[in-house]
């Protein structure tokens, strides 16, 4: 009795360990039947893959993937739809753009009166003399005389009561009504903020209502400001179009946030968040370094901004803008006193990130960086020119000498006609100049400054592979940088960007196949799956 005792319990313990072995066999979940595109050049196609505890343990044919399909494996057949390793926004303002779905929105506005319609709708609306805090799209010379900056008087005529905040789609100006300027304390003799400027009637001397750059922070009307909300809006915003990381501005108390998100499982992409600059002595007390975190929030690079727009002609530029003689944009610093700051950033350790849109701006930036790099040494800190949109041809190929990354933002720019007007013919060829980048043999990194544009990458990528033929991109290249380069840029390549083993299963399935659709069907394209870590986050 004692031996048949003995015996079953060995078969019981064996049991336990085949068990055991076979659990740790099978994956989690595999993807199968699928037209997988990698971005690994060692191996760019595939049929299926499996993954497991959140990596990817197998890839390559559906007959490679059977074997590690179990009774618990969860089985997705993408019926040959295109995979490819998840979008990664190099670039945005997470919670900007989650605020952003619940404003005012007049963009779409085709005349004066139908923008007072809009607002007197939300006044209606409203309690009364609560703020109306809107998004449009100015200066506008469609819409608007001159040089196309609307005034305070078309809000006037239907807020006389309520503050009206309209901020310009694209950011550095806001248009604003009497209210919001007599609450806000601001008229003719208001100092005028270094790096910014209060617009005022060339007659009266009376400001018109727009404030530009920094004077934009003029304001002074309380808001109502919910950052957790416009997050969780924009994570489900974010998740439909295929985005299972961002690089985004943040605050250390929006860290905190995101944070308690994923402690809580609604945090469904991952967040390289950067932080403002101006903060740097704090950073450097308190040990606070870039990539620290964990595998779904990283504290990022730190954000300057060095100049303004090609919109607001604020732009840092070597010559002055075709439409307005005299300007050539509106630096934030000092050029010394920028390159000291980038110096110190560097010296410490730190990866900057420069908002430069001009090609002045982009030079300062480059010759920063330089200067940092001879006086303490390279570091490998990818620095990073933040839309780096003007470019000296010289300058493209001063990225890669420096190791650089050039983040850029393919739909910020818009149509060609806008930029010859504003920069003249020359100019707006040195405008994105992606082929002349890679050329060179920069990196590049792909984001949409949302609010800026459109979260939705096939925005980007359409733009991207049919721009004007001397720096119109391939296929491949175009989501090689919104995958691979953009985790390039956050110094998470090892772990994200393509799909391969040991990589972690971000991925996102497609409607329709872009390496083989006519370019005019690319926005089409809708997002069938949204993969983080192997946990489907949405499903069409």
């Amino acid at each position: 009795m004692r031996k048949l005792y003995v015996y079953l319990l060995g078969l019981a313990f064996a049991s336990i360990l085949l068990t055991g072995f076979s659990s740790q066999k099978y994956a989690d979940m595999a993807i199968i039947n699928g037209n997988i595109y990698t971005v690994n050049p060692d191996n760019p196609h595939a049929q299926a893959l499996a993954v497991k505890d959140s990596k990817i343990i197998a890839i390559g044919s559906g007959a490679d993937i059977k074997k590690y399909i179990g009774p618990d494996t969860r089985t997705l057949d993408v019926e040959s739809n295109l995979v490819i390793p998840g979008f990664i926004d190099a670039h945005c303002h997470f919670t900007s753009g989650g605020r952003s779905l619940t404003m005012l929105d007049i963009s779409g506005a085709r005349s004066v009166q139908q923008i007072q319609a809009l607002i007197a709708r939300q006044i209606k609306d409203s309690a009364p003399g609560a703020p109306i805090i809107g998004v449009g799209s100015f200066p506008n010379t469609g819409l608007f005389p001159g040089l196309g900056w609307p005034r305070k008087e078309i809000l006037d005529h239907v807020a006389p009561d309520n503050p009206v905040i309209i901020n310009r789609g694209g950011g550095h100006a806001v248009w604003v009504n009497s209210v919001t300027l007599k609450q806000s304390k601001i008229s003719k003799d208001t100092k005028v903020p270094e790096g910014g400027e209060i617009v005022l009637d060339e007659d009266t001397g009376e400001p018109t209502g727009i404030l530009i750059e920094a004077a934009a922070g003029l304001v002074r009307i309380k808001q109502d400001y919910t950052p957790k909300e416009y997050i969780e809006k924009a994570l489900k915003h974010a998740a439909q179009f295929g985005l299972t990381g961002v690089c985004t501005a943040s605050q250390l108390s929006e860290h905190k946030i995101y944070q308690e998100l994923n402690q809580q499982g609604k945090l469904t992409l991952r967040v390289y968040a950067w932080l403002p600059i101006q903060g740097l002595d704090d950073y450097i007390k308190h040990g606070i370094k870039q990539t620290q975190g964990d595998e779904m929030v990283k504290v990022g690079f730190l954000k300057c901004f060095l100049d303004g727009t090609i919109g607001v002609r604020s732009a840092l530029m070597f010559e002055d803008f075709t439409e307005e003689p005299g300007n050539r944009g509106l630096p934030q610093y000092a050029e010394e006193d920028f390159y000291a700051l980038i110096d110190k950033a560097h010296e410490n350790g730190y990866q900057t990130g420069v908002h430069a849109i001009g090609d002045k701006a982009v030079n300062w930036v480059l010759n920063a960086v330089e200067r940092a790099q001879q006086k303490h040494g390279k570091k490998g800190l990818r620095h990073r020119i933040e839309h780096a949109t003007v470019c000296l041809v010289e300058d493209t190929k001063r990225v890669q000498e420096l190791g650089m990354v050039a983040s850029m933002q393919p739909s910020i720019t818009g149509p060609q006609a806008y930029r010859e007007r504003r920069l003249g013919k020359e100019r707006a060829r040195r405008v994105d100049m992606w082929r002349t980048l890679l050329d060179n043999k920069a990196d590049l990194a792909w984001g949409t400054d949302w609010p800026v544009s459109s979260l939705n990458p096939m925005v980007n990528i359409y733009n991207i592979v049919t721009r004007y033929p001397e720096q119109r991109l391939t296929m491949a290249e175009a989501i090689k940088y919104y995958t691979y380069g953009s985790a390039y840029s956050a110094f998470q390549e090892d772990v994200l960007g393509t799909l391969e083993v040991g990589k972690f299963a971000d991925m996102v399935v497609l409607s329709q196949d872009l390496f083989n659709i006519e370019p005019r069907k690319i926005m089409g394209t809708r997002v069938l799956y949204t993969i983080v870590g192997g946990k489907i986050v949405f499903k069409r």
